[in-house]
This record gives C-alpha cells, structure tokens and sequence, in this order.
C-alpha cells in the first residue's frame, strides 16, 4: 500500500523535515525514481520515494552541547540537504532508492476541543463541508477534468499539476486537492465551489455543498431570540449531514458518509481519520497493470442523484431562524430528509415553512417531534400536505396537538396519497381524535404505519379506529401502546381483525389487557394469517393468558416474534410456551424479559432445571430461535 508524494501531502510520520521553507517537493517526478521503474520492468505502484541519507556514527568525544550547535549548522545550512530523509535501514546502499510506505502523517493539534453548543466561526466552516462531502467528491468528482481552471483559478499550483499528471490514482488526487482546500482560507474553497458550479457534470456536487453553507449560516448567523430559548442541554445541540444517492425508481437512498458538525472537533479535524486512513489501500489497489489509471479507480460512481439528509437538534430555529430555513427549502431540490426536533418551533413558525414544503419537490421525511407547534401548527401543516405530493414520512409526535389539530390533519390525510408513515405518540388526541382517524383510513390508500403511543386512547375509540383499519388495505403497522385499552378495547379490536385484516405488526404494550382479554385474541391469532410480530409486553396477562394462547399460537403459522415482557408469567407459563415452541417451528423470537420465572412453579414438572433443559432442546432443533430471559432467576 503506497501514496505518491506531491505538495499537497504532509510529511510522513518516518521522516523529518530539514528545511521547512525550501523548495516545494515532489519526489514523483525525480530522476531517481524514473530510473528505478525504467531497471524495474514489473509493475510497481507509484509510491513516495525519498533518498536515504547514509549513517554517519556519532563522535563519542561531543557532549550535548556540540550536539545541539552540530544541529543548528544543519538546519541553517539548508541548501546542502535534503527537504526529505528517510530514517536510514542497516545494511543498506548509500545511492539505493527506498520506497516509503506512509505511516500516515501527525496528527493535527488544536489548542483546545469546540463544544458542540459553540458557534462555528466563518472561516473554519468550510472545513466541515470538507469533511461532510469528502466521500461523495472523491467518488463522483474526477479533478483531471478541471485541472486547468483549478490552476489558472490557483486552487493549485504549478508543482501539483505537474504531480498530479498522469497519476494513477485519480481517488488520491481529489483527495490531495481537498486537503490543500482544507489547510487553506475560505475564499480558495469559494473558488473551487464557484468552478464546480459552472461545470454541468460538477453542479450537483456544488448545490450540496451550497445546502451545508446555508444551514450553518441559518443557525450560526441568524441571532435567535432570547425570549423563547428553552434550556436545552449543550450536548444535545447538533448539526448533522448525511449525502446520499437517491433512486427515484426504488425511492432508497444509498447514504455516503454522516457525521456530526458540532461534536468531537478534535477528532473531526485529523488528518488521519478525514484522508490518509484508506489513502495507502486505495492508492494500492488503484494500480493497474499497465501503469495507468485502473477500470475500478478512473470509473465515477453513479447510484442516482446526489441528495442530502439535515438534521438539527437543541438549537432554536424560531421566528427569523424559521424564515431562513424555508428559504433555504425552498432554494434547493437536493434536501430529501428535514429533521429539526426540539428546535423551539412554534405555530408561526411552521407556516413558515409551509410554503416550502408545498414546492418542494424532493422533500420525503419531515420531522417536528419536540416542537410545540399545537393546533395553529397543525393547521397550517395540514394545508402543505393536501397539496404535496412528495413527502412520505411525518413525524409529529410530542408537538402539543390535541384532537383538534388531529381533525384538521385528518382531513388532509384523506386527500394525500403519498405519505406512507406517520407519527402521532405522546398527543392527546384522545378518542375524538382516534373517530377522525378511523374515518381517514377509510378513504386514504397510502398509509402503511400509524403510530399513536400514548395518545389517551380509550376502548371507545379503540372501535371506531379499528373500523378503518379493516377497511384499509395498505395499513400494515400499527403501534397502540401505552393507551388504556383494556379487555373492552380487545373485544373491539377482535372484531375487526379477521382474515382480511392487512396488518402484519401490532404492538399492544402496556394496555391494561388481562387475560381475559387474551381469550378474545387467541380466536385472532388462530384465524388471522398476515400477523407476523405481536407485542403483549406489560399486561397482565400471567399464566392464565398464557395458557388461553397456547393453543392458538400452536397452530398459527405466521407469527414470528410474540412480546411477553413483564407479564406476571411463572415457570408454569414458560412451560407452555416452551410447548407451542415445540409443535410450532415458525416462530423465531420470544421475549419473556423481566417476568417470574424461576421464582415459583405449581407444575411439578416446570422446575427451573427442567425448563433449562428444554430450552436447550428447543433452540438446539430451532437454530434460528431466540429466547430473551433477561430480569428472570435463571437467565443464565
């Protein structure tokens, strides 16, 4: 694994540099090394050379103090030494040319860490692009292209063209070039920018960098208003990038690289971690046979468009901050994810940026859980999704919205057809809100997850819900826990869930039901042939629920993963569950997390032993089967 040397590379950490103002170096294009490949007729990776210095022993008669003038002479004598030695190997011929593998160059000292809460001043934000979109430049930018406006704009100078030239490592170049952009002022950076924006194969790599440089001036430029921060804990202040491609056959993105802008300055500026960890592996494997650049290194990555995910937390985006962003939206068709929970947004703000989630025609997930947007916010969003057509996640969860922001966003819903999953939990929609949802499930043919965790739902409208999601036929995830249900809301809910239901996941934890209520599931379990994940964790459901089920968890075929977790179940339980297992070999995962087990027993034949060994049975038949026992007296 090897790295060429030109001037956009550091020292290496096995040399020592003599004459820090001499001549820039570039040891790639030296006659030494043109000789050695011309002897050489096999094919060796162009590499850093550096001419070993031949070992002078130490006179035994200098003390420290002829020592240190000895050192002084040498580096004031810069012209009779070389910019770059190479630590010298015993044995070795004084004209011999050595190859020097990089042991990566020092790393970068900075006089102290940035917290994350920190502004980032102006002229180090560009660092940050750097590092964000290193990976999608080095696989989409070929810098060979451009060569000549970098030059003639001075992003490079002379000495690295001519380095660079016929390199064959196209990879190792961008990267060089980027960290000359690195170490130098922003206005190189704006430079480069400016070049790739007025390429039509570069524009999209530019319009991505213009997204990052716009959002930290939106939080860092735009003073917020002190009246309406909220405490907020300075680690939870984060600004967050992830580049991607986007298929918009598939609707998937392949993301490239995600990391934290206001975390870890330290580590987010070495060297090491930003470009010479793969530097000497990719510069090997980039070698061809015949000495240029390789099919694998020279082809550009094309997986789709370039998009890229924002992602802000703990920082305020009120009033002015709001305005900017939707500016900011609305600019650009590259921004395929926003999250911005627990930002301080109000009402107001959300019909801010109403607008742009109107035009915008990339936009696919909106995130504004934390934010106590309330009714008025509800509103206003529910106006942008009658008329977008783009966005296909929602999460609203813990925004203050009652059931009737829940109505108005109901009726959007009924109207949008595009929007698969959405997150309503911790609202207090109630049973009202639960009837407008029923009604819009009805008529919507899109949503295929509901999530209402917590959201004081009742039996009462525990009904009504269950009517659409009946009817509904894309509905395939459905998360009611932590509502109180209880039998009556089971009973309501049995009755709708019949062999045509489309759910495939229900999770029901910590919903009051008994096991009475497990009477009424088991006739669901048996006729139901869709439902593959069930979740009963934090009922009581107990031995007595546990036995209800059994017969019909034997005989079901669908079911893979079943939550028991804090049910109340004894070793008499899991004996009948460790039955079902025996006769039903589908399912994959049971969690029985925290309950009683090996505490008390009425079975003579449920002991704690005995059960023991018949999990060993049982997984040893299953491979595939998991048991989670955490929390019980025998979990080992």
């Amino acid at each position: 694994m090897f790295l060429f040397r030109s001037s956009s590379i550091s020292t290496p950490r096995n040399s020592a540099v003599i004459n820090p103002g001499s001549d820039r170096n570039s040891f790639i294009m030296s006659q030494a090394y043109q000789n050695s490949r011309s002897r050489d007729n096999t094919n060796i990776p162009t590499a850093h050379v550096a001419p070993v210095r031949k070992e002078v022993p130490p006179e035994t008669t200098d003390n420290n103090n002829d020592i240190l003038e000895k050192k002084e002479k040498i580096i004031q004598n810069t012209d009779e030494v070389k910019p770059i030695i190479a630590r010298p190997v015993r044995g070795e011929q004084p004209n011999r040319i050595k190859i020097v593998t990089p042991d990566l160059t020092p790393r970068r000292n900075f006089s102290r860490q940035r917290r994350s809460s920190e502004i980032v001043p102006q002229e180090e934000r560009h660092k940050l692009i750097i590092q964000s979109s290193l990976e999608l430049l080095c696989q989409k930018f070929d810098p060979f292209t451009i060569m000549n406006d970098l030059k003639e704009k001075n992003v490079v100078s002379e000495e690295d063209v001519q380095a660079f030239q016929e390199h064959p490592d196209r990879r190792l170049v961008c990267e060089s070039i980027l960290h000359n952009l690195l170490e130098g002022p922003y206005s190189k950076f704006f430079i480069f920018c400016d070049i790739l924006r007025h390429n039509n194969d570069y524009n999209c790599l530019a319009l991505i960098m213009d997204v990052m440089k716009d959002i930290y001036d939106v939080v860092y430029n735009i003073p917020a208003i002190a009246s309406e921060e909220i405490p907020v804990m300075e680690e939870e202040k984060a600004v967050t990038f992830e580049i991607g491609y986007f298929n918009a056959e598939t609707g998937v993105m392949k993301p490239v690289v995600e990391l934290e802008k206001t975390r870890d300055s330290s580590k987010r500026f070495s060297r090491d971690s930003l470009f010479f960890k793969r530097a000497s592996r990719l510069s090997y494997m980039s070698v061809s046979s015949d000495g240029g650049r390789s099919s694998d290194d020279s082809v550009l990555i094309n997986h789709g468009t370039p998009v890229i995910n924002i992602c802000i937390s703990g920082h305020s985006l009120h009033e002015d901050r709001a305005k900017a962003l939707s500016k900011v939206v609305s600019k650009y068709n590259c921004i395929l994810e926003l999250r911005i929970g627990k930002t301080q947004l109000s009402g107001r703000d959300v019909g801010h940026l109403s607008h742009a989630i109107q035009v915008s025609a990339c936009l696919a997930v909106l995130d504004l859980r934390l934010n106590s947007i309330g009714n008025e916010g509800a509103r206003l969003l529910a106006v942008s999704l009658a008329k977008n057509s783009h966005i296909r996640q929602l999460n609203i969860s813990s925004t203050g919205i009652d059931h009737e922001g829940c109505k108005n966003l109901s009726d959007a819903l009924k109207l949008n057809n595009t929007i698969t999953e959405i997150d309503m939990s911790f609202l207090e929609i109630g049973d009202s809100g639960c009837i407008c949802l029923g009604n819009m499930l009805k008529q919507n043919k899109s949503i295929s997850k509901l999530r209402l965790r917590s959201s004081g739902i009742s039996w009462i409208g525990c009904g009504i819900l269950f009517e659409g999601v009946q009817q509904s036929r894309s509905l395939t995830v459905l998360d009611l826990s932590r509502n109180f249900i209880g039998d009556n809301g089971m009973e309501m809910m049995c009755r709708h869930l019949n062999e045509k239901c489309s759910l495939v996941e229900l999770n029901l934890e910590n919903c009051g039901i008994t096991s009475s209520g497990c009477a009424m599931l088991s006739d669901v379990v048996l006729s139901n042939k869709t439902l593959t994940n069930l979740d009963l964790s934090v009922n009581f459901i107990a031995d007595a629920g546990v036995t209800k089920l059994s017969a019909a968890l034997e005989r079901n075929k669908s079911i893979k993963t079943l939550g028991l977790n804090m049910c109340g179940i004894t070793n008499d339980g899991f004996s009948k569950m460790l039955d079902v297992l025996e006769c039903n070999p589908t399912m994959t995962l049971l969690k029985l997390c925290y309950n009683r087990l090996g505490k008390e027993h009425s079975n003579p034949t449920a002991t704690s032993d005995d059960l023991k060994y018949r999990v060993r049975i049982v997984t040893s038949s299953n491979p595939k089967l998991k048991i989670l026992l955490w929390g019980n007296s025998f979990d080992d």
